[in-house]
């Protein structure tokens, strides 16, 4: 009996599988190829070329030009309507979670005798920031949030920070793209960027919210004229919040890569920060005021990160970061 290899994992941002995705990559660079071209090129067999290239065509990512030969589709004709679905999905998910908290602010479930359906309030950007401590200290895996301005509540206890981390616990944070263009806002990135945190931008974020694990939820009260949390552990709910965080998160623009794959870029900390910031669409002007540095020098380390990446244009930057995990 033969193994089975066809069930390839879908694990890259085009759902394809890592080979799949590695042999349309050079499929895009020609006009047309060959299966042993492409052999040859890619560094698979002729015969994984020959299975992939037949998921590629039957995925809309290629198509025959003639018996033994192949074209790439266009990145934007296949991916496109992809996106779009994922973005209709974001939206449902968002529609719900809308309704479910004007359910509540109409008329607050009271839970009966199931605790896990209860909803809590709380007022004020004190008793928020005292609740988020004493929730955050509960975690056990990972804490998610979305961040947005206006920045109401200060920076997460350092000292927790690091205790959670030193227990496994992760941060994952999704900033609204906004958040780049406020003033006063800089501090609150940088903190995180230093603590290590995974960090990525989204064009735009429906509200501010935050889960533990997958069993609690705090989200903002978009109704309220002051800082109102609304916390629960409605498996429900959580679920939600939480399906809605990864789907956001799945198409955002990574912060920068850690170390360990930037050193062979010759990348550093602020070389990786700066082409964030290019990436999720600042202007030079804008980046050099997060950053604090000069627009010249802006302008002379993106040139330099062009060379870097042997490229000619800042969208081929673009490009050449996110093939090369510079930004992930």
């Amino acid at each position: 009996m033969t193994e089975d290899v066809r069930a390839e994992p879908e694990d890259t941002a085009t759902g394809l599988g890592a080979d799949s995705e590695r042999l349309y990559r050079v499929l895009l660079s020609k006009a047309d190829a060959s299966v042993a071209q492409l052999a040859a090129e890619s560094g698979l067999s002729a015969s994984d070329v020959h299975r992939l290239l037949g998921e590629l065509v039957d995925a809309g990512f290629a198509t025959m030009t003639a018996d033994s030969r192949y074209r790439a589709v266009a990145p934007d004709l296949v991916l496109g309507g992809r996106l779009a679905s994922r973005l209709d999905a974001v939206r449902f998910g968002y529609e719900a979670l809308r309704e479910l908290l004007e359910i509540h602010r109409t008329g607050p479930g009271r839970g009966g005798r199931d605790d896990r359906g209860r909803w809590e309030q709380v007022t004020g950007a004190v008793a928020i920031q005292s609740r988020l401590t004493q929730l955050r200290d509960t975690a056990e895996r990972c804490v998610r949030t979305f961040v947005k301005p206006p920045m109401v509540l200060p920076l997460p206890d350092g000292a927790q920070h690091r205790e959670l981390q030193a227990r496994g616990v992760g941060y994952r944070l999704l900033f609204d793209r906004s958040v780049l263009d406020a003033d006063g806002e800089g501090a609150y990135l940088r903190q995180h960027l230093d603590w290590s945190d995974e960090i990525r931008f989204a064009k735009r974020l429906p509200l501010k919210l935050l889960v533990i694990d997958d069993r609690a939820t705090i989200i903002e009260d978009p109704g309220s004229d002051k800082p109102r949390a609304l916390i629960t552990a409605n498996e429900s709910i959580v679920r939600l919040t939480a399906e809605l965080f990864e789907q956001l998160w799945e198409t955002a623009i990574p912060s920068r890569s850690g170390p360990r794959e930037r050193a062979g870029a010759g990348l550093d900390d602020d070389d990786a920060l700066l082409l964030s910031l290019l990436i999720a669409g600042l202007t030079d002007q804008s980046i050099a005021s997060k950053l604090g540095i000069g627009l010249r020098t802006v302008q002379r380390r993106v040139r330099d990160l062009m060379d870097l990446a042997e490229v000619d244009t800042r969208i081929q930057l673009g490009w050449h970061a996110a093939k090369r995990g510079w930004v992930s």
